[in-house]
């Protein structure tokens, strides 16, 4: 695919790019980057953490969901298990975890701070459910293409999650 919407040749290809791996951990970087600027300029005029995590879910639960994506999806889960047993490819994967876990430890804090939040909650515990049960939705529509049932799926997600983190 890469090759095709490039224009240039198979061989030509790693010239820029040493293997296939890195190729992948570079569309996984843009990505990942894209997320996160994306996040932070639309709850840059946030000023709660509960809409910050409104604003989570509303991401994922308006995520477009065609064969690509569906496809995007198995090849991440995939190159997840895959990368699990290469040790260099493993060190890159954990960081770019860690990155998605600290981004959702931080939000709890700040609203455990702020008192929006249960304050007995470990925050990074919450985080690590919150990307499980995500991680979970995805190899169910990865598998299944059924995106009724993903959608369904984050509004009952989103509900159960913010009922149980909430102060109160």
């Amino acid at each position: 695919d890469i090759v095709k919407d490039s224009n240039i040749s198979k061989g030509a290809i790693y010239n820029y790019f040493t293997s296939k791996e890195e190729i992948y951990l570079q569309l996984l970087k843009q990505r990942t980057d894209r997320f996160f600027e994306d996040m932070e300029q639309e709850n840059a005029s946030l000023t709660s953490a509960n809409a910050k995590l409104a604003n989570l879910f509303k991401r994922f639960k308006k995520q477009e969901l065609k064969e690509d994506d569906q496809q995007t999806m198995r090849v991440y889960i995939e190159f997840w298990l895959y990368g699990s047993r290469q040790d260099d490819l493993r060190s890159i994967l954990v960081a770019r975890y860690n990155r998605f876990i600290d981004y959702i430890e931080k939000i709890i804090v700040e609203g455990q701070s702020a008192g929006e939040i249960n304050k007995d909650l470990d925050p990074q515990n919450i985080s690590r459910i919150f990307w499980a049960v995500r991680d979970g939705n995805v190899l169910h529509y990865s598998f299944l293409g059924e995106e009724e049932q993903y959608r369904n799926a984050w509004d009952t997600i989103e509900e159960m999650f913010l009922s149980y983190v909430k102060n109160g």
